[in-house]
């Protein structure tokens, strides 16, 4: 039987609720959210499948273990008792980083080269150079107690590969894809995305009602683990893979900048979801529902955030007036923004964004 593992999935702040109901789904056990990130159990396994398919997490850490140390003679012990070759294959290149708070231990370069010589003497043979496979491991030691960690996931999972032309401060693709599992959209109801911006969002959501894989075609650092056998993550592709399915539901993303949607029409073409979104050249303030019900998502341009200009408020009336029957969610910076729109807030999103606090509310 094989073991259950300690995991910790980062997230960024705010989304901690919606990363724990996607490893909930994903049937991660022992789910506990903290600020930044979820706690979470379970095998090796299932953190392959959550690192190919979960959609709102940063990077997924394994915690190998952790224990105290108050000398560099007894971290270099405890480390090197670890089973590393259970995890680093022969010829892998090795990062070691460490963050150092309120410790006996405080020089980080001392511990990383620390914990380097006892992974390497425990594994009784140099770690390679120059190697495909990156493994990083990540060592933290909090008042005197040392949490050893493994990277699984190599680059940030935000980083989907498609967006060539990000355009101006757009959404992260992890925030993108947890506003739509915040508001509840599963691809069964239209989408409307004005000042669709790099085109973040619709792809997203494109990727969402197709139940397309957002981390597909990455290289992961546990594939190359001797305990992780490749028929196994074989079988995570696989059934990945089985799971896609053809859009139904009408997408539309439209900007008023001509340069900005040809950007973000760019990007849907390298996702592979161009044919999928209907995209135009549209005014929000003239926009008109494309059927009764759906969901509308407005993310204003940054610079127009802070102007105050009035965007807001035009906003609020083309929801009022032509959006009655549909669920809207505005991402708005600050009061001011949302006392514009002039329509309750039934619930509200926070989380930061470009170094500022941004709300998301949920008009109805």
């Amino acid at each position: 039987m094989e073991h259950t593992h300690h995991f910790y999935a980062i997230t960024p702040p705010g989304l901690e609720a919606i990363a724990a109901t996607e490893l909930a789904g994903l049937a991660a056990h022992d789910i506990v959210p903290e600020k930044g990130g979820v706690a979470f159990r379970g095998s090796q396994e299932l953190m392959a499948r959550v690192n190919l398919r979960a959609r709102s997490l940063t990077r997924v850490l394994m915690r190998l273990d952790s224990f105290k140390a108050l000398s560099f003679p007894e971290l270099y012990n405890k480390c090197r008792r670890l089973e590393w070759a259970r995890f680093v294959s022969p010829g892998s290149r090795l990062s070691v980083q460490a963050a150092c708070h309120a410790s006996r231990l405080l020089h980080s370069g001392r511990v990383e080269q620390a914990v380097a010589d006892a992974i390497q003497d425990r594994l009784g043979n140099p770690a390679g150079e120059t190697g495909q496979d990156l493994q990083q491991v990540l060592v933290r030691i909090d008042r005197d107690v040392v949490t050893v960690s493994l990277d699984t996931s190599g680059d940030r999972l935000d980083r989907r590969g498609y967006r060539l032309q990000p355009g101006h401060a757009p959404l992260r693709e992890t925030i993108a894809a947890a506003l739509l599992l915040w508001a509840d959209w599963d691809g069964l109801m239209p989408l409307m995305v004005p000042m669709c911006g790099a085109g973040t969002l619709a792809i997203e959501a494109a990727w969402i009602a197709m139940r397309r894989a957002p981390n597909l075609g990455r290289h992961f650092p546990f594939q190359a683990w001797p305990s992780l056998p490749a028929k196994r993550w074989q079988g995570v592709l696989d059934k990945a893979a089985a799971m896609q399915r053809a859009v139904t539901v009408p997408i539309h993303a439209s900007d008023l900048d001509p340069a900005v949607l040809q950007s973000a029409m760019a990007n849907a073409a390298q996702a592979g979801v161009l044919d999928t979104i209907a995209f135009s050249h549209a005014d929000v303030r003239t926009l008109e529902p494309v059927a009764e019900h759906g969901l509308i998502i407005c993310n204003p341009p940054y610079g127009l955030r802070l102007g105050h200009d009035g965007l807001y408020a035009q906003i609020g009336q083309v929801l009022r007036a032509r959006f009655a029957g549909w669920k809207r969610i505005v991402l708005v910076p600050d009061e001011k923004s949302e006392r514009a729109l002039r329509l309750p807030v039934r619930d509200r999103l926070a989380f930061r964004h470009g170094g500022r606090r941004i709300q998301a509310l949920d008009l109805g």
